[in-house]
């Protein structure tokens, strides 16, 4: 999973046309650690995810894992039609007049 993420994060910073030193310098920090993180070689803090995902204009969230499937399914654009919906009303709502 952690794999992912820096993938991610590494096609991102190539998207938009940041080198690992610009990258770097807007988070304060050496082109190196940049470098370090790409490679998996440490792990990177939070707060440093939070800043680097924003100036890479990505929305990191927290997904309830009953329902990634479902976030998965809209991510994905897939236009196939499948026999259920990829979400599913709850069923203690009332219904509205």
């Amino acid at each position: 999973m952690m794999e992912d993420i820096i993938k991610k994060l590494r096609a991102a910073r190539k998207t938009k046309g940041f080198t690992q030193g610009a990258l770097g310098a807007k988070m304060g920090l050496p082109q190196s650690h940049i470098s370090q993180i790409e490679a998996g070689k440490i792990d990177i803090r939070l707060s440093s995810f939070l800043e680097m995902a924003r100036l890479l204009d990505l929305e990191p969230m927290l997904v309830p894992r009953s329902l990634t499937p479902a976030v998965r399914s809209m991510l994905s654009g897939d236009k196939e039609k499948t026999s259920q919906p990829a979400w599913q009303p709850d069923n203690d709502t009332e219904e509205l007049s």
